[in-house]
């Protein structure tokens, strides 16, 4: 009875990596594609079948395709399963643009990297009007998390100038700028302003201001035009 059980454990796993793999039928777990489409990822699948066809279910290596998938540049990370008749499932994270470079035609991300442009999908985020120094990718990553989540900077700020380590920010109905010298502390300076704003807006004194100065400690100082 033991070696009948074991005959056919080991059949039915040699069976089951007889199994073709059915590209052509995929599911995306949790995958909300906006910059990259379903068919592009099906192309980066089919991409990694070892030129083998049909292929055999034995010799998917799952590793090898999500890493196809991850060199991607609209991707953050890929997870990719197979069920036990071949079915392959796939739960794709795509990067999070938190500003987009006007000069280079990229985008930056939440992580400090890289991103393209997509044809698909235009996010709606703060334009960087001047170049950037790729040494502050992972600054403006981290800045840009901060401006998206914040409910109020999220529409207020619509773009940034960086010039000799000064930020520049432009805002949305008004044109005066605001001055902040380097990344540090940018979360306090910020805050800062967002309560001076409060109190301006019902002055009504912002329609005649030409730079809002955040450099001073716990103060904000303001040039009019």
């Amino acid at each position: 009875m033991l070696f009948l059980v074991t005959g056919l454990t080991a059949f039915s796993i040699v069976k089951n990596g007889d199994r073709n793999i059915n590209f052509n039928k995929i599911n995306f777990i949790d995958s909300d594609l906006k910059f990259i489409s379903i068919e592009s990822v099906n192309k980066l699948l089919k991409q990694t079948d070892s030129n083998s066809s049909p292929l055999l279910k034995r010799d998917l290596n799952l590793k090898k395709i999500e890493e196809t998938i991850n060199d991607n540049g609209f991707i953050d990370s890929a997870e990719v399963s197979m069920d036990l008749v071949g079915e392959i499932g796939v739960r794709i994270v795509e990067k999070k643009p938190v500003f987009r470079v006007l000069n280079g035609k990229f985008y930056i991300d939440s992580n400090g990297n890289k991103m393209p442009l997509s044809n698909l999908f235009s996010e709606r985020i703060p334009l960087i009007i001047s170049k950037v120094n790729s040494s502050d990718y992972v600054n403006l990553g981290s800045l840009g998390v901060f401006l998206k989540n914040d409910d109020f900077l999220n529409t207020h700020i619509i773009g940034l100038d960086i010039i000799d380590n000064e930020l520049f920010f432009h805002v949305r109905n008004f044109t005066y700028v605001i001055k902040m010298k380097g990344f540090n502390k940018y979360e306090t300076r910020l805050n800062n302003y967002k309560v001076f704003y409060k109190s301006a807006i019902n002055d009504n004194i912002l329609k005649d201001l030409s730079l809002i100065n955040l450099n001073f400690k716990s103060q904000v100082i303001v040039e009019k035009k």
